[in-house]
């Protein structure tokens, strides 16, 4: 296990803003909106079987209050990237060739269709009338609801469930290749500096791995004598544990999970730790949580002169952000 505690003020900002300027365009991922109370982003890569490459981006939204969710879907061409082999061989992490606005889906249930510039035909079905939502601020529902996406009449994405996403399902031919790229969340940390930040996840770092919870915990205790803990956990077990998060408030460490996947867990815990401390209750603490992409080797994955010429990480990540109010 490797362990690396010191990082120059904004090394996990930068690398988060070089991934998601892949997969969500120019960066925009990094920075949501901080009026919301909770936002989810999830990022898909589709290969439709004409060889075009799409990506898709979901993002679910909570206001201040409970029943003020909101819904937008963006679908972007990428950059062909299939090996000679087809759709079946593991394609390269490609690049957005021209990132569009997000479609506003305002109504709890309908259908829009649009054109990429590329002139891909693209549809969206969706139906959150009866959508049901986790305890806490998660803005993501999870049953009750689908959301589907066709493009070029085949099935890019389908989530949720019921009997009109399985009939979706039967009308459309399923995209021959589909990844899950990346998965963003943001929502609001408690104001008060003895307060504990806490927030859990679920995700799959590699397509044929098992689930796993992921959770963060910031709490502090007499900020004079630099007590507190910061700590992250993988399926109750914790793989961080910074006990006096004065001098720990960054820092990566290297962990091999139960299904063999090999991720990185990286923190930054500064703006969080320092500004709650000092009263002003407006710091962010960011948590990300990366598979050991294939290509990656030997090398630490947010490595800043890469991130800074903005070359993206390749596998899954994972990225938490925490918000003062």
């Amino acid at each position: 296990m490797r362990d690396f505690s010191c990082f120059r003020e904004g090394a996990v900002s930068l690398a988060a803003a070089a991934a998601d300027s892949v997969v969500v365009g120019g960066g925009a991922g990094a920075a949501l909106d901080r009026s919301l109370q909770a936002a989810t982003v999830t990022v898909y890569k589709v290969a439709l079987s004409s060889r075009k490459e799409l990506v898709v981006r979901v993002m679910w939204t909570r206001g201040v209050a409970a029943t003020d969710t909101g819904l937008a879907v963006a679908v972007d061409e990428a950059s062909r990237s299939f090996p000679s082999g087809g759709a079946s061989d593991t394609p390269r992490r490609s690049v957005v060739l021209a990132s569009s606005s997000p479609q506003l889906l305002h109504k709890k249930r309908g259908t829009r269709s649009f054109v990429t510039e590329a002139g891909t035909v693209v549809t969206i079905y969706w139906d959150t009338t009866d959508a049901k939502y986790p305890a806490g601020s998660s803005p993501e529902p999870t049953r009750d609801y689908y959301l589907a996406i066709v493009a070029d009449v085949e099935l890019a994405l389908l989530l949720g469930g019921g009997e009109a996403a399985r009939e979706l399902a039967r009308r459309f031919v399923a995209a021959p290749w589909r990844a899950f790229l990346s998965r963003h969340e943001q929502l609001r940390a408690p104001p008060s500096p003895t307060a504990a930040l806490a927030h859990s996840t679920r995700c799959r770092f590699r397509d044929d791995g098992a689930e796993h919870e992921v959770a963060v915990v910031c709490r502090g205790e007499e900020w004079d004598s630099g007590d507190g803990e910061m700590a992250v956990s993988i399926n109750g077990k914790k793989v961080v544990d910074a006990r006096r998060v004065k001098w720990n408030f960054r820092g990566n460490r290297t962990v091999v999970l139960g299904d063999g996947a090999v991720v990185e867990v990286m923190w930054d815990v500064h703006d969080w730790w320092f500004a709650a401390a000092a009263g002003g209750g407006g710091g962010g603490a960011q948590f990300m949580v990366k598979a050991r992409g294939e290509g990656d080797g030997g090398r630490v994955w947010m490595d800043e002169d890469m991130a800074s010429k903005g070359q993206p990480p390749g596998g899954f990540f994972l990225h938490m952000q925490c918000y003062g109010r």
